[in-house]
């Protein structure tokens, strides 16, 4: 077979099985709308997870990621690899596109990756003293959550208002009826904070 014949005899096998991929409804390329054809359209990729350092991060599961690109592709955007298959507790350092080493085979793409930060507190706990307007009703110590972060140390004087522990208070006392203008100063105690004023409330029925 000549060099012209062989060459227009892969191009015709090329658009056949693009034809046959549009009409059998055959994968897409990630991020694409051109059909996955191993061969013809696209190439297998690993992406191998590293630190800062260029170092490997997880093992053969966990560090590894395989998909597949176009195939001339020079670049990789991170951006398309699904957050389930980072390595566990580590995220993406940049979403810019990686080179691909496309000397092996498969070809590589490393994608640095470091420990996720920790987020910020967004609540706090808070232990308040509940008492009754009904006669006989002891007295009822309750810890709640309060849906804000408090800093006494550089605001001591900090309050705490129903509308902070509503949510919480409500959810385990379902029998009382509270006084929704209650608010308190707070004090420093081991565990949390303590609200410095009772809360006055009534037994519903």
């Amino acid at each position: 077979m000549s060099n012209i014949s062989r060459r227009q005899f892969l191009k015709s096998a090329g658009v056949a099985a693009l034809a046959v991929a549009a009409l059998t409804g055959c994968k897409k390329l990630p991020d694409t709308d051109i059909p996955d054809v191993p061969g013809v359209t696209s190439v297998d990729l690993r992406v191998l997870f590293v630190d800062e350092k260029g170092n490997p991060v997880g093992n053969s599961v966990t560090g590894v990621y395989e998909t597949t690109v176009l195939k001339d592709a020079k670049k990789y955007d991170p951006k398309l690899i699904p957050a389930d298959k980072l390595p566990k507790g580590y995220e993406l350092i940049s979403e810019d596109e990686v080179d691909i080493i496309s000397e092996s085979t498969p070809k590589i793409a490393k994608v640095p990756v470091k420990l996720e930060e920790s987020k910020p507190a967004s609540q706090s706990k808070v232990f308040v003293t509940l008492k009754f307007f009904n006669g006989g009703v002891a007295d009822r110590h309750v810890e709640v959550i309060a849906n804000k972060v408090f800093d006494l140390k550089s605001n001591p004087n900090e309050r705490v208002c129903y509308a902070d522990i509503k949510d919480s208070l409500l959810a385990q006392c379902k029998d009382i009826e509270p006084d929704e203008t209650w608010e308190s100063y707070l004090k420093i105690v081991d565990g949390g904070y303590e609200a410095t004023v009772w809360m006055g409330v009534a037994l519903k029925g």
